[in-house]
């Protein structure tokens, strides 16, 4: 899918660090509003099919090793046909065999997937929409924050380090009411892209990381906080809310006008519409 031109970050008053140290929060799934986040059901195969063709796979690999472990004086006594009726027979046991096996171990794999997860990856989580009255309500401490523009197309957001890499890299999540499950036997990772329906409106682009590379990590109120470098180039424009207060309003303006490295930045202010539920976004300069 073809990434958009724009993509925004909504930030409470508090962050202007941002535009100060050019950071940016990755979250770990923990600090993150949605209880869902990263925690999809897991599977190790797509199907029932999927799972026995491996199992065929492997048989002829399974009947050798265990030919190898007899003693070798009775290797001969053994006939293969019966040997393979026997291997057969106890991988679809219903006590010991490759299903149950598969089944006993998921809880402790989904709990030790999702340590992980927390532990490991973090999200930017960015939108196309500038102009969204809850975003701004939900993300940008009821209007009194301000919204980052980013480019898309800077070398920040396209850092894979292969083909196959699905980290360090822009996509578009996915909605959905049905949960879907990340599948071990194939390398989609479409359910770390899916969220409720309910999210929607949100229309969020995001970009995955391995935490364990942030430039600096900071506690506050006993979680940590991974933050990541970025150069200012990626920064088109500023958005400040409508009720942000005066005194945050002028330092905003002040660290962009007053800093070279974001002489490119255009600076906007959002305002409530006279007849509509809508805001528009207008020019600091039309406002001053």
């Amino acid at each position: 899918m073809k990434k958009p031109p724009r993509l925004f970050k909504y930030l409470h008053p508090d962050r202007v660090d941002v535009l100060e140290t050019f950071r940016i929060c990755f979250s770990s799934p923990t600090n993150l509003n949605d209880p869902f986040e990263l925690k999809p059901p897991l599977s190790l195969y797509e199907s029932d099919e999927s799972m026995w063709a491996s199992v065929e796979k492997i048989m002829p690999q399974v009947i050798a090793e265990t030919l190898a472990e007899l003693p070798p004086g009775t290797r001969h006594l053994v006939n293969k046909a019966q040997l393979e009726a026997m291997v057969r027979a106890l991988v679809s046991s219903k006590d010991v065999g490759f299903v149950s096996t598969i089944t006993k171990l998921m809880p402790e794999l989904h709990t030790h997937f999702n340590s992980v997860m927390e532990k490991r990856i973090g999200l930017l989580c960015l939108t196309e929409a500038p102009d969204d009255i809850l975003m701004w309500a939900h993300y940008a401490c009821s209007h009194e924050g301000f919204v980052i523009e980013f480019d898309p197309e800077t070398p920040f957001f396209q850092q894979q380090r292969s083909e196959k890499d699905e980290l360090r890299h822009l996509r578009p999540v996915q909605y959905s009411n049905i949960r879907p499950s990340l599948i071990f036997d194939n390398a989609s990772m479409q359910a770390l892209l899916t969220k409720s329906e309910h999210w929607a409106y949100e229309r969020e682009w995001r970009m995955m990381v391995d935490l364990n590379d942030a430039t600096s990590v900071i506690t506050v109120g006993g979680k940590s906080f991974h933050l990541f470098a970025f150069a200012p180039c990626c920064i088109k424009s500023v958005i400040l809310g409508t009720r942000m207060a005066q005194a945050q309003r002028e330092k905003v303006i002040s660290l962009i006008t007053g800093n070279p490295a974001l002489g490119h930045v255009t600076c906007y202010q959002a305002a409530a519409d006279d007849k509509f539920f809508r805001l528009n976004i207008n020019s600091v300069e039309e406002r001053l």
